[in-house]
């Protein structure tokens, strides 16, 4: 059985802080690209995660993946350091000047 390395991630920013990251999901995206070379990275505007008061970014990996052979495969887990840094590289990110 096949097993890769997560290579792509969802963010689910803050509920509260949602349409100010959908602004600037591109410049966001691409600070967290150069950041984190070798790893995609796309913004969700909403998702069933987390309260709505949390301050929280959550950074959900893309697990599955279709090998050569045309099956799904589920990629191995990223270590939960990666996430962490991730996370906090999000809240790093100055919103108020990216907003175009």
């Amino acid at each position: 059985m096949t097993s890769a390395e997560v290579l792509e991630f969802v963010i689910v920013p803050p509920y509260h802080q949602r349409d100010k990251v959908a602004a600037a999901a591109k410049s966001f995206s691409e600070f967290l690209r150069r950041r984190f070379r070798g790893y995609s990275f796309s913004v969700c505007g909403f998702a069933p995660v987390g309260h709505p008061d949390d301050e929280e970014y959550y950074v959900l990996p893309v697990m599955n993946f279709i090998d050569d052979e045309g099956c799904s495969r589920m990629c191995a887990p990223p270590q939960a350091w990666l996430i962490s840094e991730i996370a906090t590289a999000c809240r790093e990110f100055d919103l108020s000047r990216r907003l175009h």
